[in-house]
């Protein structure tokens, strides 16, 4: 994330600032973090335009200096060898380990596309996914106070991945997800629980042939309260999700 370091935003162009917003974020940014992030290079009074985003989009394709590293995430051409390596997994712990990133990776991007989602989160800030670290690709850094201390540090920001909606100091999670890929989804459900009280869609996303060890465990009494808000994701459709959008968005 961005330090706020102290420039002369007067003379700090487009691609300037864009730049600035990379260093400081390991050489890469996703879009919906330079609109956030670039003001603290350029003084919005000064802009002209009505659609600043858009001139940043423009930046972004056209500059040589950036070049596109995922859906909607773009880096510093001369830095593509100093970004963090994802490792091949060797063994089945590591095989696992990496799925699990992956499909956060992508949950990240997707969220960071949607116009409607205004922030994301993981908790996992160190994962790698394509040579992206997962806490370079979510535009928070911590879980904002949207309710109870002990819910917000006890529960929400140990989740795998959030999405938020609202504005500026009134963000609440929308969507939350825990990826599942051999536990059997008890320790998500608890975390849901502690959620209940708030319109926010639970999921859980494992690989398909887990189905019905979700079902299972989501009939358990102690989970009766959430039952019918708990959806399952495969990885399958995540992995779709993130093609098609990967396939048809060109920013």
């Amino acid at each position: 994330m961005s330090g706020g370091l102290q420039v002369n935003r007067e003379d700090m162009t487009y691609s300037d600032a864009i730049e600035r917003v990379m260093l400081n974020n390991g050489f890469i940014a996703p879009l919906k973090l330079l609109y956030k992030e670039i003001w603290e290079y350029k003084d919005r009074s000064r802009i002209k335009g009505i659609t600043p985003d858009k001139t940043i989009q423009e930046r972004v394709q056209r500059d040589p200096r950036f070049t596109r590293i995922g859906l909607g995430v773009y880096a510093l051409k001369d830095k593509l060898d100093q970004l963090e390596k994802q490792k091949i997994p060797k063994t089945e712990a590591e095989k696992i380990k990496s799925r699990h990133g992956e499909i956060q990776g992508m949950l990240l991007e997707i969220g960071n596309s949607k116009k409607e989602v205004k922030e994301t989160y993981t908790n996992d800030k160190k994962v790698v996914f394509e040579n992206k670290t997962l806490g370079n690709l979510a535009t928070l850094s911590s879980v904002p106070m949207f309710t109870y201390e002990k819910i917000v540090k006890k529960s929400a920001t140990f989740a795998d991945v959030i999405w938020f909606q609202g504005e500026n100091d009134r963000l609440f999670p929308s969507h939350i997800f825990e990826v599942e890929n051999s536990t059997d989804f008890r320790d998500a459900f608890l975390k849901f629980l502690e959620m209940q009280y708030f319109q926010t869609q639970f999921l859980c996303v494992s690989p398909l042939d887990r189905r019905s060890k979700f079902e299972t465990e989501k009939d358990r009494t102690a989970f009766r309260p959430i039952r019918d808000r708990i959806r399952f994701l495969s990885y399958e459709e995540v992995e779709n999700d993130y093609n098609v959008s990967m396939s048809r968005t060109y920013i």
